[in-house]
């Protein structure tokens, strides 16, 4: 069974890079690492996604680790929009999926979930 974790919540100043971490020790050699973001009253956003190398796109970047055993989501100008909860998840071909969240808040603030 993959599993993820991540830390509950991350914070940073508005244009500043946010990097979210994820631990995923369990994963194999099919999995997918996939990150979604839900902001407050809305569903689920796809934002970026990767199997073995570092992947760009216009939201974000994601660097795996060479084991594949963690990876990082770079938000690299944070803003106010940016404020949700940020959902990895491993994915492989069998639809099985395990999954973990953190919570990014801009300026300081903080919660838990």
């Amino acid at each position: 069974d993959a599993k993820t974790t991540q830390p509950n919540s991350m914070e940073s100043n508005e244009e500043e890079p946010v990097h979210l971490p994820c631990n995923h020790s369990t994963i194999s050699g099919a999995d997918y690492i996939y990150w979604y973001r839900q902001r407050p009253s809305q569903g689920p956003e796809y934002v970026i996604h990767g199997l073995t190398s570092n992947v760009n796109n216009r939201i974000a970047s994601l660097t795996i680790a060479e084991d594949r055993k963690s990876s990082t989501l770079i938000l690299h100008h944070a803003t106010l929009r940016d404020a949700a909860v940020y959902y990895c998840i491993l994915r492989d071909h069998s639809g099985t999926d395990g999954t973990a969240a953190v919570q990014y808040l801009p300026g300081g603030e903080r919660e838990g979930i």
